[in-house]
């Protein structure tokens, strides 16, 4: 009696989508009474080959087919925290971003009359191998796609591998002095550079044009892309312009004033090869509107970000319950009463505040990046450099968009609401 598998996931692999296994007892033993396929999931951070003891069990009757097919995704998906909280708050990036290694193995128990026990298969339980031969996955805090299939792999499914982000088919617009910057870190793009991977990104060239005509390079080496730990399976480069130091990509930005910069765009490669799409930034000029920066988690599980430099308002809501309290005196020889006293008394007051964005007039490419805000569960208004790098977080409000094309509409710009998840009254 053995296992084989006939199913197993892509080595990197979304954790919000199916994960899913499909075993089969290859001696037809799956007709025999009570026959059950059993399951060891390990789950774990760290390095991959500290995976400890397993953290779920679980046990499937086989199928018409005699197969098992077990789905892990809400297992591991549990594990994941939110984005910011796991990076202390940075939205910067999300360097280690939420990785999570797991492995599963396969046995069987049955029934039998004759002893009136459960046997279970010889020589442990089987386990499972990815591509590369090892026994360990990967999942992200991310989601697939319809029509992809079942199990769909990170690097084989997203045209823009390895940067984490579809931000690659449009050009981003930035404000020089609009200082994108949360805590220590600066705006962030992510970039997986994964142990054991046929493809990892070994540096990122930076290409600036400036006001003047000059367009100068700088190389960014990507170091130690085979790591083994989930702390270096992605890596946040800083996008704000000028920014150096040990959390930037390249040493230092050209010499001429970042004031006369007019756009810039970054290119990862592995080797002499370009690997994905690049991503252009096109620098603006200063808008009459405070423009509003919000980054939200995308289908890859990292933190994008959309500029809404028009107008923006603030509406602040109250909610109440009130109640008639007695009036008057009735205790005293004689009736009286205060003549401060209300007829109506609130006894709960609660405020909610909405915040209304409009973007800038748009490529046709951002529909694509809307519907992922319009799905994102974790989004927040970063408020720097007006507020000290206040950042406080949303949940959006508008929840129907009918998306515009430059066919039918010419001008494509967006109206969106979110709740501020941090209202007036604090409230435990």
């Amino acid at each position: 009696m053995a296992i084989s598998v006939l199913q197993k996931p892509g080595d990197i692999q979304s954790a919000q989508s199916p994960i899913v296994f499909t075993v089969l007892e290859s001696t037809q033993a799956y007709t025999s009474s009570e026959f059950q396929y059993t399951a060891n999931l390990y789950i774990w951070t760290g390095t991959m080959n500290q995976s400890g003891s397993y953290l779920y069990q679980a046990r499937k009757f086989p199928n018409p087919s005699g197969s098992g097919i077990f789905d892990f995704s809400k297992f591991i998906n549990s594990t994941l925290t939110d984005l910011a909280a796991t990076n202390n708050s940075t939205i910067s990036g999300s360097s280690g971003g939420n990785i999570k290694y797991y492995k599963a193995e396969f046995g069987f128990q049955y029934y039998t009359s004759s002893t009136n026990s459960y046997v279970t298969q010889s020589g442990g339980l089987t386990p499972v191998t990815c591509s590369t031969g090892g026994t360990m996955f990967k999942a992200y805090d991310g989601y697939s796609l319809f029509p992809k299939q079942i199990n769909s792999n990170l690097s084989s499914s997203c045209t823009n591998f390895p940067w984490m982000t579809d931000m690659g088919t449009v050009t981003q617009s930035v404000s020089l002095t609009q200082n994108n910057s949360v805590s220590s870190g600066s705006r962030g793009i992510s970039l997986w550079r994964g142990a054991s991977d046929t493809q990892s990104p070994t540096e990122v060239v930076i290409t600036a044009s400036y006001e003047n005509g000059t367009v100068l390079s700088a190389i960014g080496t990507i170091t130690s892309q085979n790591n083994t730990n989930t702390s270096f399976q992605i890596l946040a480069l800083t996008a704000t312009p000028g920014t150096t130091g040990s959390t930037a990509w390249f040493n230092t930005w050209p010499t001429i004033p970042t004031a006369s910069l007019s756009s810039y765009f970054f290119q990862a490669y592995t080797g002499s090869v370009a690997m994905g799409k690049p991503i252009n930034y096109k620098v603006v000029c200063e808008h009459y509107y405070q423009p509003v920066l919000v980054a939200y988690k995308n289908k890859y599980g990292q933190f994008d970000y959309i500029n809404f430099f028009k107008r923006h308002n603030n509406t602040f809501n109250t909610d109440q319950r009130v109640y008639q309290p007695q009036l008057g005196t009735w205790e005293s020889s004689t009736l009286s009463y205060n003549q401060y006293q209300t007829a109506q008394q609130r006894y709960i007051v609660d405020a909610t505040e909405v915040l209304e964005c409009n973007t800038d007039f748009l490529e046709e490419g951002y529909n694509e990046l809307m519907k992922q805000l319009l799905v994102s569960d974790e989004i927040y208004w970063v408020k720097g450099p007006y507020t000290n790098n206040e950042v406080i977080p949303l949940t959006i409000k508008t929840n129907s968009l009918q998306f515009k094309t430059g066919v039918n509409n010419k001008l494509i710009q967006y109206t969106i609401a979110f709740d501020i998840g941090q209202p007036y009254k604090l409230l435990l």
